[in-house]
C-alpha cells in the first residue's frame, strides 16, 4: 500500500499564478528560477511551461505566450505538452498582477516539499517490505532519508543579505562583548582556547598525530570536559575503540585512577568512591557516544544529522577518519570523498566537528620529529578542506606535548603545550598556565 496524492500536495491554481505572473512580468523570471525548478510543479504541462521559460531566457528570446507555443510546437509540432493553446493564452489572466509571485511561489514550494516527503514516506514503506535486505541496513537508510528531508528548510542556500549582515554583526558584537574570550564550544585548555576563540561553528577541524601520541585521549578530555563541565551536548562517533572503553578512559581521568587499576581490578575503597562519584556525573552528562565500526559517509552523516536534531549536539568528534569507507576506484579519492563529506556535515548543521586522522611514516623519517601539513595520510583533501589543523608531537621521556596550530583559516597558527599525564590517559594545562593564568601570544 501505497500513500497517493492528495489535494493537499497539489495547487493547480498556485502553479498557473506563477506562470501567469512571469507572462505577465518577463523580468521576474530569475526571481522564479532561483526559488522554483520544473519538478516542483505537479502538473506535467506547467512543468513544461516552466521548462520552457528557462530555457527562453537561457537564450535571450522574448518571454511571451506567443514564443511558448512556438517553442512547444517545435518540439513536438503541437501544444499538447504544455496543455493546449488555450490554456497557455489564459494564464496571464489568472492573476491580477504579478505582485502574486512570491505568495504564489511559497505554495508551490510547500506542496513540492510535502510531496518530496509523501514519497519519503512511501520509500520507508517499501523498506520496511524488503525483506531481501537486513534489519540494519533497512533502519539506517530510512533514517538518513527522512532526517535529511526533515532537516532541509527547501531553500537553495540562498538568504538575503541583510540578514546575512545582522548575522555577521551579531557574531561581532557577541565577540567584543567577550573582550577575547571564547566565541566557540571551549576546549578547556586555555592557551588553545585563547588562540583559536573555541571550536567555530560549521568549522572542520583535523587533530591529527601519529599511533599512540594520545589524540583519542585529547579528543576524549575536550568531549569530556564540554559536556561535563559545561554541559553543552557532544555527540562522539568512536570507529575505532568501544563505548565502555571509551566511558572506562573517562572515569580514568576524572577520578585520577591509574587506568592500569580500572582494567585489572586492584582498586582501594577510596579509588572506588571517586569512580562512583565520577560515574553518576556522566551518566547525568548530555555526552552521546555512537561506537559502530566501519561507518560509510552516508551513515556518519545520518548518525550526525540525529546527534544535532534529537540531543542539540553542539560538538560533533570522529575517532578517526581513515576507519570511514567510501566508495572510490584509489584510496586517495575515498579519503577525499570522507573529507569532503565531512565538512559538508558541519557546514550543514552549523557546528564544530572534530575529527581524529593519521599521519604518514614520514614524520618517523624525521629528524625533528615535527609533523608537516604535507604528512596527513592518503590525501591532500584534508589539508584543502579542513578549517583548523592541528598535530600531536612529543619527545621522548617527557611530557611536555606540542599541539602545533598548522592551518587556520579564520586566525593564527603557532604551537600550543600541553601537559601529559599518561597514567591517567589525559592532557592538563601545563603549570605555569595555572598559576598566572598567561601565556605569551603565538606567532
Amino acid at each position: 500500500m501505497e500513500l497517493s496524492a492528495t489535494t493537499n500536495t497539489v495547487s493547480t491554481e498556485a502553479e498557473a499564478e506563477v506562470l501567469g505572473c512571469l507572462l505577465l512580468e518577463p523580468s521576474l523570471v530569475d526571481e522564479a528560477i532561483s526559488a522554483l525548478a520544473p519538478e516542483d510543479f505537479r502538473e506535467l504541462k506547467n512543468q513544461n511551461i516552466f521548462r520552457l521559460l528557462l530555457e527562453l531566457r537561457q537564450e535571450g528570446k522574448p518571454i511571451a505566450v506567443q514564443t511558448v507555443l512556438q517553442e512547444a510546437k517545435n518540439l513536438d509540432g503541437n501544444y499538447n505538452m504544455v496543455g493546449g493553446a488555450a490554456w497557455v493564452a489564459d494564464l496571464p489572466n489568472r492573476v491580477p498582477s504579478s505582485a502574486l509571485l512570491p505568495y504564489s511561489i511559497s505554495i508551490v514550494q510547500q506542496k513540492a516539499k510535502l510531496r518530496e516527503l509523501q514519497q519519503a514516506a512511501n520509500s520507508v514503506l517499501n523498506l520496511v517490505r524488503d525483506t531481501g535486505r537486513s534489519d540494519d541496513e533497512r533502519i539506517e537508510e530510512a533514517s538518513s532519508l527522512l532526517t535529511q528531508l526533515l532537516h532541509d528548510s527547501g531553500s537553495a542556500g540562498e538568504t538575503s543579505i541583510k540578514n546575512v549582515v545582522h548575522e555577521a554583526i551579531d557574531q561581532i558584537e557577541s565577540a567584543f562583548g567577550n573582550k577575547g574570550g571564547c566565541t566557540g564550544v571551549p576546549t578547556g585548555f586555555l592557551a588553545l582556547d585563547k588562540q583559536t576563540a573555541g571550536l567555530q561553528a560549521g568549522d572542520m577541524i583535523v587533530l591529527a598525530a601519529r599511533p599512540s601520541m594520545g589524540k583519542t585521549s585529547l579528543a576524549l578530555n575536550i568531549a569530556e570536559y564540554v559536556a561535563l563541565d559545561k554541559g553543552i551536548p557532544v555527540g562522539f562517533l568512536s570507529l575505532e575503540m568501544t563505548d565502555v572503553s571509551l566511558v572506562k578512559r573517562i572515569f580514568s581521568s576524572r577520578s585520577n585512577v591509574n587506568g592500569h587499576k580500572i582494567m585489572n581490578g586492584q582498586l582501594t575503597d577510596r579509588d572506588i568512591a571517586g569512580i562512583s562519584t565520577v560515574a553518576g556525573k556522566l551518566a547525568k552528562s548530555p555526552l552521546h557516544i555512537n561506537d559502530k565500526p566501519g561507518l560509510g559517509v552516508m551513515e556518519m552523516a545520518s548518525i550526525a544529522r540525529r546527534m544535532v536534531l534529537k540531543h542539540g549536539c553542539k560538538l560533533i568528534i570522529i575517532d578517526y577518519l581513515q576507519l570511514m569507507q567510501a566508495k572510490a576506484e584509489s584510496r586517495v579519492q575515498e579519503v577525499g570523498k570522507i573529507s569532503a563529506a565531512i565538512k559538508g556535515v558541519a557546514k550543514e548543521l552549523k557546528v564544530p566537528v572534530l575529527v581524529l586522522s593519521q599521519l604518514s611514516r614520514s614524520v618517523d623519517s624525521r629528524d625533528s620529529g615535527i609533523p608537516r601539513l604535507a604528512d596527513l595520510r592518503d590525501s591532500g583533501a584534508i589539508e584543502q578542506d579542513a578549517d583548523l589543523v592541528m598535530f600531536l608531537s612529543r619527545d621522548v621521556d617527557t611530557t611536555i606535548t606540542r599541539l602545533d596550530v598548522a592551518k587556520h583559516r579564520s586566525g593564527p597558527t603557532g604551537i600550543v603545550e600541553l601537559e601529559w599525564d599518561a597514567a591517567h590517559t589525559k592532557y592538563t594545562n601545563p603549570v605555569y598556565w595555572m598559576k598566572n593564568d598567561a601565556q605569551s601570544d603565538a606567532t
